[in-house]
């Protein structure tokens, strides 16, 4: 049976701007009195603002200021109007979308179906386009309505429209050969000024379309790299807001006058991984072996004093098809062991472990060095900047490594993004044609049912394989001002800061 997936909203709710929840319309409700400047202690500077050619966290977050996209996320991660009113499936290779009717960009400029398609065109062409899986192409059907040509139907696609890089873009920004085209965007706030390693300014939009503009005047993004240094400018009053707080001062953040700490739980998985290429990670019994020879509980001691949630599976928690029911390879040393006489290495042998030079990356290589020590296995961590890690890791020179992965919406980019064979992603280099093929069911396949028992089957086989060790979900962790008024948090930490203020 065709399936259709349609948004409708009333129209009075339908020309209401993104971002506005029950919680947002209480913020705007008490914009009076507050401060102009809103300053957020980051743990990391910006580092590229043109949408579809980045694709780190602090970049998005700042992009979600100037920005919008077709939909939009509520604060349970349901997908709601926010560019677009609706979008249905008209046949299993045709997507039909419909406009907002009043939208523009901080230029002025009305937003209409050829920003649209520029977008999406543009975003086959460049790194992105490993999100829109299943896009063929974009047609304009009138100024307010386009259609996606799609290869064939996917559980996944809609969602992805909500991602930041997706955010519409001004086709005539680019054609006026204007310096840096990708800066106008439909959101609240018009980026105004970086300045490296000091800050980054974004004002508020004037020609904002909607009817929840921002509130404060300036949001400011202020890189603080040291944690510590994030702890004192928050008692001081130098920011608002310290992003990842160090967990070894958060009892002395929370007797601090004027200061808030906020937990809930989070999303963000650490990882530990090999590259399947390498000997000896191509053997599926060493791999085994390196699990059973991992303590989870101390590694999460180690890196987050224990807040967080260790587990199983693959997948991110709260991502639909979520199971970490499966055995696993719990710590066990002798298991280890005797797995690795199995695989033909019972006297060890020597590695490496390349890992980012900061927290917690860190404190997690030196227990797992000391968990491999354990078995036979010598291991020397070595360390880089982030970015180098990521080529590193994506060439495959790599032996073992760590990093983290944050999923809220589409398990496929979990799925297809880390262990898909040819992923750019999958810095495990891991192939498997059995995997594949789940991977391509769970995006596709209609029944529901029959989809759950795809995606417990392949989050069993992936943690059976090992190309990837899951290590804990760490909680989110935020200090402000305690006359921050902030809608909600997002456990995975990519914030919507334009509704947020601070009281005087």
């Amino acid at each position: 049976m065709r399936k259709i997936v349609l948004f409708s909203l009333l129209v009075s709710l339908l020309l209401v701007s993104c971002g506005k929840s029950s919680q947002g319309n209480k913020a705007s409700s008490g914009g009076s009195g507050h401060k102009k400047e809103l300053i957020i202690g980051t743990a990391v500077d910006i580092n590229n603002l043109n949408l579809q050619k980045q694709s780190d966290q602090i970049n998005n977050i700042c992009l979600k200021l100037t920005h919008q996209g077709l939909f939009q996320l509520d604060e349970q991660n349901n997908r709601i109007p926010c560019l677009a009113t609706e979008a249905k499936w008209i046949d299993d290779k045709t997507i039909e979308i419909s406009l907002v009717h009043n939208a523009c960009f901080s230029d002025g400029s009305p937003l209409t179906a050829k920003d649209v398609k520029f977008t999406f065109d543009m975003a086959l062409k460049n790194p992105v386009a490993s999100n829109l899986t299943g896009l063929i192409s974009t047609d304009i059907v009138d100024d307010y309505t386009v259609r996606m040509n799609m290869q064939g139907y996917s559980n996944d696609y809609l969602m992805s429209l909500t991602y930041i890089p997706f955010g519409i873009q001004s086709k005539a920004a680019y054609d006026s050969g204007k310096e840096e085209p990708w800066l106008i965007g439909s959101g609240q706030y018009v980026f105004d000024k970086w300045v490296e390693g000091e800050y980054s300014t974004f004002v508020k939009n004037e020609k904002y379309w909607g009817t929840n503009p921002g509130i404060a005047e300036r949001i400011t993004f202020k890189p603080l790299l040291e944690s510590s240094s994030r702890v004192i400018a928050l008692q001081n009053g130098e920011i608002d807001v310290c992003i990842d707080p160090p967990v070894d001062e958060l009892e002395l953040l929370k007797k601090s006058k004027n200061v808030t700490v906020h937990e809930q739980a989070g999303t963000r998985l650490f990882y530990f991984g090999v590259n399947c290429t390498k000997k000896p990670f191509d053997n599926e019994k060493v791999r085994q072996a390196i699990a059973c020879a991992i303590d989870r509980n101390s590694v999460m001691q180690a890196a987050v004093k224990g807040k967080g949630t260790p587990q199983t599976t693959i997948l991110n928690r709260g991502l639909w098809g979520f199971y970490d029911e499966m055995p696993g390879f719990n710590y066990d040393v002798e298991r280890a062991k005797k797995l690795l006489a199995e695989a033909g290495y019972a006297n060890g042998f020597n590695t490496t472990i390349t890992i980012a030079n900061s927290s917690p990356y860190t404190a997690i290589a030196q227990v797992i060095q000391a968990n491999m020590k354990a078995v036979g296995i010598n291991v020397e961590i070595k360390t880089m900047e982030d970015a180098t890690l990521k080529a590193t890791c994506k060439a495959g020179t790599h032996e073992m490594f760590l990093w983290r992965w944050n999923e809220t919406i589409r398990p496929d980019c979990v799925y297809r993004d880390l262990f898909y064979t040819g992923s750019g992603s999958n810095f495990h280099h891991y192939a498997d044609k059995k995997a594949d093929v789940l991977v391509d069911k769970v995006l596709t396949d209609r029944d529901l049912d029959q989809r759950k028992k795809d995606s417990i089957e392949l989050q069993t086989y992936l943690v059976n394989a090992c190309p990837q060790v899951p290590l804990y979900i760490a909680n989110l962790v935020i200090a402000y001002n305690s006359n921050l008024v902030m809608p909600f948090f997002r456990s995975g930490g990519d914030h919507e800061w334009f509704n947020a203020y601070v009281k005087e």
